[in-house]
């Protein structure tokens, strides 16, 4: 017999509540009435939705079959078999009521047993996830560096400072190789990244310092400065996507150490001296231009690298900005009679700074050399035309210029076939494409031309350049910071004080 106690109650006490706020029953009668006539139309969009929400429900109770809870004192997690599929195999469910977050996945087993264990171990690991509002899914560290870069290559941008730059996202993947290896090291590739000890970070910076570097045989030590700059993209590869997408919180977050870096701020790369630089340009044009059995394609990609070497180390231009000259981008300098000053003109999107500049160099004679050499293979020299085409195969007569690479690896059998690696090789020096820069500035500086001029013409800061190359401006003024001093100073000293 059913108990009818509480509904008795439930109905005296709405009695009670009638009577003392004054209702009228008919009034009541008339509300509930009309309460029940909106639910069964349907014109209540709230009340359609709970129906709607009694439907979801029924309908995953339809699949929660075979339902059992993982713990007797714990709700919000069960075990179940799908009933819309056949395998039979178990199922995991955890819910918390404070995110309103759930999650679900296949145990991969029909046996019950063994579906509990694994529910249990489950469990522990999720629940902290969805109590702090992270993730359910779990990356390795490839996984993340992957993410990363996809998202940084949406941001590629042909001008500077408006995204990011091709040569930037290369300089990126460099740093974060780094990272790769030294997790590989430690065996943790396959680890997800929540589970990897947040202190392992600490040591990465000494382990990239010990890490040997080679260029030709020679072992070159890496810099303090570079390698904080690694740590640096490291750290914002994690708080935009691992912390940024909430795969981790910032107690996962690795500890790095930053290296101490010396405040000598003098040229990091080595330079040419004068005697080496006149050595490679006389090697180049009585030697390797006239090398016997060449085609004559070859011989005129070794004049033009000639003439790309020489511009270079007259101009201190970038390489990328060198690459993507066109010939519209040259022009005759019309505050000056000679035909041999130029004004190269760098536009804002091949600019690192993001500004457009002009440089003034005397390299008219080069450039009518290049002609002379592209008539011979009908390569056409339109405004538009890149001043350095690729003269390969598949790209000759295509207008696509050098990449960085190329030109690197003709320097190399330049300074190989000069002779000149042998003697930088013994004297641990390293001489890159971009040691032209560091050249033309050290010569202009040496000429006298004055330092607000020449970090104009270089695209880079008066700050810059005294930091760098503090110790030769230094020397360049030295009758100026020794005005009145040596003998004739101290006479001239002696005779104020007597």
């Amino acid at each position: 017999m059913a108990d009818t106690s509480g509904g008795a109650a439930d109905i005296k006490g709405l009695q009670e509540l009638i009577e003392k706020k004054g209702l009228d029953i008919d009034q009541l009668y008339n509300l509930a009435k009309l309460l029940g006539s909106v639910k069964t139309d349907g014109s209540n969009t709230k009340l359609a939705a709970g129906d709607n929400d009694d439907k979801q429900v029924n309908k995953k109770l339809k699949i929660y079959k075979d339902k059992e809870f993982v713990f007797e004192t714990r709700q919000d997690c069960f075990i179940y078999r799908d009933a819309r599929t056949k395998a039979g195999n178990y199922y995991i469910r955890i819910y918390d009521s404070l995110t309103k977050k759930e999650f679900s996945k296949s145990l991969r087993t029909s046996n019950r047993h063994q579906a509990l264990v694994a529910a249990e171990v489950l469990y522990r690991e999720k629940r902290d996830k969805l109590t702090r509002g992270v993730k359910m899914a779990s990356i390795t560290t490839e996984e993340l560096i992957n993410l990363y870069l996809d998202q940084r290559k949406r941001q590629l941008s042909p001008t500077p400072h408006t995204g990011i730059t091709q040569s930037s996202l290369d300089a990126i993947k460099t740093h974060l190789r780094y990272w790769q290896l030294y997790i590989n090291s430690l065996r943790m590739h396959k680890k997800h990244i929540e589970r990897i000890p947040p202190d392992i970070g600490k040591e990465f910076a000494n382990w990239l310092l010990n890490q040997e570097k080679k260029y030709y045989k020679l072992k070159i030590k890496r810099e303090r400065g570079t390698i904080n700059h690694t740590i640096a993209a490291i750290k914002k590869m994690y708080r935009d996507i691992a912390i940024g997408d909430k795969y981790i919180t910032m107690n996962e977050f690795p500890s790095f150490v930053y290296l101490k870096v010396p405040r000598d701020a003098a040229p990091k790369r080595d330079i040419l001296t004068d005697e080496e630089y006149m050595n490679i340009c006389r090697w180049m044009q009585y030697t390797y231009t006239r090398e016997k059995d060449i085609i004559d394609k070859e011989k005129v990609a070794r004049i033009i690298f000639g003439k790309y070497f020489s511009i270079q180390y007259n101009t201190g231009m970038r390489n990328r900005e060198q690459l993507g000259l066109r010939w519209r981008d040259i022009k005759q300098n019309p505050n000056s009679k000679d035909d041999e000053d130029c004004l190269i003109i760098i536009p804002t999107e091949r600019s690192k700074t993001g500004r457009g500049r002009q440089i003034s160099a005397p390299i008219g004679d080069k450039l009518e050399a290049i002609k002379r050499e592209y008539r011979k293979l009908n390569i056409s020299m339109n405004p538009d035309d890149f001043v350095f085409q690729n003269l390969s195969k598949t790209k000759r007569g295509k207008n696509i210029p050098y990449e960085t690479p190329a030109m690197a690896k003709r320097l190399d059998k330049v300074l190989i076939g000069s002779g000149v690696k042998e003697k930088l090789i013994a004297e641990e020096r390293h001489i890159t494409l971009y040691s032209a820069r560091h050249f033309y500035c050290t010569k202009r500086l040496e000429a006298g031309v004055d330092i607000f001029l020449l970090a104009l013409n270089m695209g880079t800061s008066v700050n810059y350049i005294e930091k760098t190359y503090s110790h030769l401006t230094t020397s360049l003024m030295y009758q100026d910071i020794s005005s009145g001093q040596g003998k004739r100073g101290r006479i001239e000293s002696r005779e104020i004080q007597v």
